[in-house]
């Protein structure tokens, strides 16, 4: 992350966006492209709230390739620097 999407982030949290309530646009069989690997679509299975972090997670599976996982913040895909939405 760099230090001006860090900083994007600690305003978040202090002003109170980074919490599950805050949730847009982010739900269940959404599709998301890697912006760093453009061919790489990945859909939204799940998202969890753990109870120690302010943001949920969010499981993604590649599609074609439900094998291949990752999970990442919430926050990750919201802030738009590393995920974009699919089309």
């Amino acid at each position: 992350m760099q230090n001006g999407s860090s900083i994007g982030l600690l305003k978040r949290l202090f002003r109170g966006e980074g919490t599950a309530s805050a949730t847009t646009g982010v739900v269940v069989g959404a599709r998301y492209s890697d912006r760093h690997h453009h061919t790489s679509v990945w859909v939204v299975e799940r998202i969890s709230s753990i109870g120690a972090s302010t943001y949920p997670l969010v499981s993604l599976a590649r599609e074609g390739r439900p094998d291949l996982k990752k999970t990442v913040s919430l926050a990750v895909i919201e802030d738009g620097e590393d995920f974009r939405p699919a089309v």
